[in-house]
């Protein structure tokens, strides 16, 4: 196998999860990938992949200058992109999916809708193809919400279509090597390749080198499959957080329905509140850190669970667990946390007539016309259900199922959820942190399209796209591009 790696370069990086796939995947050993360059407009999110690229062994000089933070919109941005970053074999990434998001704007007021039709972030793709268009790698993968499928632009064309048009016309082919596959684009369910998630996402891959693309196999179904298909059962939110130790939310002394006005309960409940909070270890507990020595449960459990828990644990024994704290929550919402039965919503709080579901309803004090379903109680038992950067805000819809604990998911347990190794640290204070994880692209997701394209690169096993004669193809060999390819098999 040659040793020149693949050149990576991931645009609207976010935190990185997409390109810390390729990084971490592995071939016998051999990493074939290299990431090259990051570009996203936020600060903080660049300081992230920066600082992973060091811990991975970079150079700090080096990780700083691939690493570009700015507005892709501005080519004074893209010239830097494009000195930091000579060339580049596969680009990855997509643009933010806010306003393409069906549980986003696009779920809010006839205004909102309508603002959202001109929402500048629907055009990103554009300067995606563009860049592409700069480099031309062998291969591109684009990633996108379900909610990119309907999307319309101002004049009725489905966004969809508009962008598998411009990556056609900018030379590449789009077809799937899978027959049943008859799409320019794939929907792939992140919980398929052993992410504790069901989290579907559309996934585009295009090629220059007139072939079918690959399409990454699944490795994970559905429990009562596992006998049908041979693979191995989804991991379940139990196997993904169950081994982290419990903490407890700190009591908020704010009144429902009042913070914005700064009201506060009475001083003596403050007080009384206050010394409830000094019993609890709202995170801080040492038992939250180096936990791993006391995990006796590494190596139980079935073969989902065991393979995820060595992927995402850290390999050093002086790694801390960062972000296991939990959040604050007012008593009345604790109280509702600790008493919502396993897997159910608040949606049944109005349609179950029984006497509990009736008195958790009284706990929410303001109305929830827009969403019944505002609190949802996770299952131990199923993956998690999609995580959004909306976490950032509240995790209502994400309740730990763990009664005795009552609160939502912590950071850790969002990453985790994410498949986000247990050493990724995100350069962020607060529950901003959520905004990343819930924007990125699983990791072990990320690692499945890494392990299709590299095998599609060092096999000849996939057919030609369209309908080229055997001389035809022959007769390609001498393009360049071609001969790039060529070097991998």
């Amino acid at each position: 196998m040659a040793d020149k790696k693949l050149r990576v370069l991931e645009l609207f990086c976010g935190a990185g999860g997409f390109s810390l796939g390729f990084k971490l995947y592995t071939e016998k050993s051999y990493h074939p990938y290299e990431i090259v360059g990051a570009l996203d407009c936020d600060a903080n999110a660049i300081e992230t992949v920066r600082s992973s690229l060091i811990r991975a062994g970079y150079e700090p000089d080096k990780a700083k200058k691939i690493t570009i933070c700015g507005d892709i919109r501005e080519g004074s941005v893209k010239q830097r992109l494009y000195e930091a970053c000579a060339e580049a074999d596969i680009i990855i990434g997509g643009p933010p999916c806010q306003s393409f998001s069906m549980i986003g704007p696009r779920s809010g007021s006839p205004e909102k809708q309508e603002e959202n039709v001109t929402n500048y972030r629907n055009d990103l793709f554009e300067h995606y193809i563009e860049v592409v268009d700069h480099y031309k790698p062998l291969y591109f993968v684009f990633e996108n919400v379900l909610g990119i499928l309907s999307k319309k632009d101002k004049n009725g064309v489905r966004y969809i279509e508009k962008i598998t048009k411009r990556l056609k016309d900018a030379g590449y082919s789009l077809r799937s090597s899978k027959e049943a596959i008859t799409t320019d684009f794939l929907i792939l369910n992140a919980a398929d390749y052993g992410v504790p998630q069901l989290r579907e996402r559309v996934i585009i891959i295009g090629n220059r080198l007139n072939k079918l693309n690959p399409f990454p196999e699944p490795t994970h179904c559905p429990v009562e499959q596992v006998g049908d298909t041979g693979l191995l059962p989804y991991v379940t939110l139990r196997d993904a957080i169950g081994d982290l130790p419990p903490v407890l939310p700190k009591i908020t002394t704010t009144a429902a329905g009042k913070k914005k006005k700064g009201v506060t309960i009475c001083e003596a409940r403050k007080q009384k509140i206050a010394r409830r909070n000094m019993k609890r270890n709202c995170g801080a507990d040492p038992a939250a850190y180096h936990w791993d020595a006391l995990n006796q449960s590494l190596f139980s459990g079935n073969k989902s669970r065991r393979s995820f828990l060595r992927f995402v644990m850290s390999k050093s024994e002086d790694t801390e667990l960062t972000g296991h704290i939990a959040r604050g929550q007012q008593q009345s919402d604790i109280i509702l946390f600790r008493f919502m039965e396993e897997g159910t919503s608040s949606k049944s709080f109005g349609t179950n007539d029984t006497l509990r579901n009736r008195r958790l309803g009284t706990l929410i004090k303001y109305k929830m016309d827009s969403f019944e379903d505002k609190y949802k109680k996770l299952s131990w038992d199923k993956p998690c259900s999609t995580i959004f950067a909306h976490l950032t805000k509240d995790g209502n819809r994400f309740i730990h199922p763990d009664s005795r604990q009552g609160r939502t998911i912590t950071v850790r347990e969002a990453a985790r959820i994410q498949s986000f190794p247990d050493d990724y640290v995100f350069e962020a204070i607060g529950n901003r942190r959520y905004t990343y994880i819930g924007n990125a692209v699983p990791p072990l997701l990320s690692m499945a399209i890494a392990d299709s394209l590299f095998h599609a690169m060092n096999s000849g096993e996939l057919q030609a796209a369209g309908t080229q004669t055997g001389n035809d193809r022959e007769a390609t060999g001498t393009d360049p591009v071609i001969q790039a390819e060529l070097q991998w098999t």
